[in-house]
């Protein structure tokens, strides 16, 4: 079961690990980033990794990102930011899927622009930014996107095992860490069972 409270505490820190997972902004880099992350991210215990990652970001050029950016997420098979792709490439269920996302983020009043598929991490992590869900009866619903972005992260964790200390990598880390702090026991416990 999903912690209503403890994912609405961490509503204003998905706005960040989407900027940080998207394709890189010049806005990433500033001191205005930094500043704001500071003050808006949640005192949670992956913050400090976070901050860490970001000055790492930072050294580099805009130019370098996103060259490295492309490199690791388009140019290359292994990783992907769809977050069904791993289990269900091109397949009829994943259509369903990416249907029953964009299903879901209209239920909660958030509405795709663009031409980017309903399950790459980034808009996931701005749905649950963006979207009202706090008094909702169907708030249970977003078990959908947790368990897509759970079974996606896992699998491109698994895949990037050779380059697991690259900054996107840890950055998937951290959101792995943060989804699952928003999880009950009873239902970390079941997904552990299920990836061992």
């Amino acid at each position: 079961m999903i912690n209503i409270e403890k994912l609405n505490s961490l509503k204003q820190g998905f706005v960040y690990l989407s900027r940080l997972l998207d394709y890189p902004q010049q806005s990433i880099l500033t001191d205005d980033f930094v500043n704001e992350f500071k003050a808006d991210y949640a005192e949670t215990p992956s913050k400090d990794k976070l901050l860490n990652i970001i000055y790492k970001m930072q050294r580099y050029s805009l130019e370098e990102l996103k060259t490295h950016y492309v490199s690791l997420f388009e140019l290359n098979n292994r990783y992907t930011l769809y977050m069904s792709y791993y289990k269900m490439t091109d397949s009829r269920e994943r259509g369903q899927l990416l249907a029953k996302l964009k299903m879901l983020y209209e239920m909660f009043g958030v509405r795709i622009n663009g031409t980017e598929m309903s399950d790459y991490l980034p808009l996931m992590l701005e749905f649950l930014a963006f979207s009202d869900w706090r008094n909702d009866d169907r708030q249970q619903d977003l078990k959908l996107l947790f368990s897509v972005i759970e079974d996606g992260t896992y699998n491109l964790l698994e895949n990037s095992k050779v380059q697991s200390e690259d900054i996107y990598f840890e950055i998937i880390k951290v959101v792995r860490a943060e989804f699952k702090s928003c999880l009950e026991e009873d239902s970390v416990q079941e997904g552990e069972m299920s990836n061992g």
